[in-house]
């Protein structure tokens, strides 16, 4: 199917995310009620604690590079939670993270955000969670998490280590010239190999809530590097094409753009893509007829 030529829009993509934060406009969301009953795990572990926790990729967390912790209190007393931290070998690990949750006896499930790290790439480690936290008078529990949907936390890694292998191989941004046409700038898009090896194409390009991101006249791959020609560009536009309120407020990763990568034969790896230095300031720019 064509995709290129026409507008494509990225409004957000949970558990890709990969590893690159934006500038932080969004704030964690505040606790929320228990997913319905047959989201639950079949089987549980024991309550630590009278505690028992679950987890899962999460849209209102992943911006922020957070998974949504469910923690249900099962036990005869509340349990006021004050600290959270994620420990699994697939991420590395990061400091507690204050997250005030009071749990009553024999109440619902609450999901909270818990922060993970950047994806450990060294090797095929197993797909366990457990889930550090810390109670109102400084006693620290360590509760054993089963997952929400089996699998999705371990395919997201697994794009992350794809995207990071990426990053070793080829260097994809945007070019240094670029001409405003009103509320669309002009310029380049480049791919350049860093080391030999197999193929590196991209296939897609796009946009943001806010930008339209065009490549005229081309088919997939719009770009590809071999060792034998390790340097390709490509003339695009990028529009800012809604600027309407609605798409002002939804826009968490203004600048944050999407490429879909490949190397060899393998299957399409999604890279994200911040522009820098001349062509933020171009889109800058543009992005500023959004708000006058």
């Amino acid at each position: 199917m064509r995709r290129f030529g026409r507008a494509s829009t990225w409004a957000l993509m949970a558990a890709l995310v990969v590893g690159c934060g934006d500038s932080g406009d969004t704030a964690s969301a505040p606790p929320s009620p228990t997913a319905p009953a047959d989201t639950a795990p079949v089987e549980a572990p024991e309550p630590v604690g009278g505690l028992l926790a679950t987890i899962g990729t999460n849209r209102l967390y992943a911006l922020d590079r957070g998974f949504g912790l469910g923690l249900q209190n099962v036990g005869d007393e509340t349990v006021a939670v004050r600290e959270l931290q994620l420990d699994s070998p697939l991420f590395a690990t990061v400091p507690l993270a204050a997250e005030e949750v009071q749990l009553e006896p024999g109440g619902r499930r609450f999901v909270v955000p818990v922060p993970y790290g950047e994806a450990r790439c060294d090797g095929g480690p197993a797909e366990t969670f457990a889930a550090v936290v810390v109670l109102d008078d400084g006693e620290e529990l360590r509760l054993p998490v089963v997952e929400e949907y089996p699998g999705a936390i371990g395919r997201l890694h697994r794009r992350e280590c794809a995207a990071a292998d990426l990053r070793e191989r080829v260097d994809i941004r945007f070019g240094d010239q670029w001409i405003r046409h009103g509320d669309a700038v002009s310029g380049e898009l480049i791919l350049e190999q860093l080391r030999p090896g197999d193929p590196v194409a991209v296939e897609d390009a796009r946009g943001s809530v806010i930008f339209t991101i065009r490549v005229d006249d081309a088919e997939p791959p719009i770009l590809r590097v071999t060792d034998d020609e390790p340097t390709a560009s490509v003339p695009i536009t990028i529009s800012a094409d809604r600027c309407d309120p609605h798409a002002l407020a939804e826009s968490k990763r203004t600048f944050m753009f999407l490429t879909w990568v490949t190397v060899g034969e393998a299957e399409s790896v999604p890279l994200e893509l911040e522009p820098v230095g001349a062509a933020r300031t171009a889109l800058e720019d543009v992005f500023a007829t959004c708000t006058d």
